[in-house]
Formats: C-alpha cells, sequence, structure tokens
C-alpha cells in the first residue's frame, strides 16, 4: 500500500485555542492550513485515490510543547479539507476518509503538522 508523507512547519492549533478565537481569525487559520495541505499534496504528487486513511502527528520543538493527543482535530480537519480540495479523495465524508488516527506528539526540534495519508481498501459507506 502506497503511502505518503506531508509535513507543515506551523504549530497545529487546538480545540482549546480555537474556542476563544474570533471566527475570523478561526477562519484564517483553516483557510492558511487548507492551502497549505492543497499544495503539500500537488507537490508530493498524491493522486486521486478511491478512499484514504490519514493519520497525524503533531511536531514540537521541545517538551513545552507537547499537545494533548487529538487536541489538534481542527487543524488536522483544515488538513484534510485540503486534500479534497487537492483532488486526492472526492469527499471527507467516511465513503473516502475511511480513518483518521491521531498519533502522539512528538518532540523533533520543530513545530509542525504531519500528515500520514495512505491508500484505504476498506469497504465504504
Amino acid at each position: 500500500m502506497n503511502t505518503w508523507t506531508l509535513f507543515y512547519g506551523e504549530r497545529p492549533w487546538t480545540t482549546n485555542a480555537e474556542r476563544s478565537w474570533h471566527y475570523h481569525k478561526r477562519a484564517k487559520a483553516v483557510r492558511e492550513t487548507r492551502e497549505a495541505f492543497m499544495l503539500l499534496a500537488h507537490q508530493m504528487k498524491v493522486p486521486k485515490l478511491a478512499a484514504i486513511k490519514v493519520a497525524a502527528t503533531p511536531l514540537a520543538k521541545d517538551r513545552r510543547g507537547i499537545q494533548d493527543v487529538a487536541a489538534c482535530y481542527p487543524a488536522v480537519k483544515a488538513a484534510i479539507d485540503g486534500l479534497v480540495d487537492a483532488g486526492v479523495v472526492i469527499d471527507d465524508d467516511p465513503r473516502y476518509v475511511t480513518s483518521l488516527t491521531f498519533l502522539p506528539t512528538k518532540v523533533t526540534g520543530v513545530d509542525g503538522l504531519e500528515i500520514e495519508i495512505g491508500e484505504s481498501d476498506e469497504a465504504t459507506v
């Protein structure tokens, strides 16, 4: 099974942070992340796939930046929307995104978000 790993060098925002934001700030963050992952998918030449599995890993430059598992859900949702925009899958409903896994933050010396896309052969809805 083929996989592609996309890296975006911005710290993914969390659900807790998003709750306090003005809707304009949220819209800007969504737009930037969505566009970044669309461009990354094009750069990595991720082909159109029938269905995908997604694994998300936040990256932190040091131990102080470790997020709770799945706290970066809003940023990951925007990244998946960017994959749809890039034509990797038709939509992000369960027929096309068959699993979403959140992995714990990795301390790497750099902040960012890593999304691994894998082809899915699971039955669709």
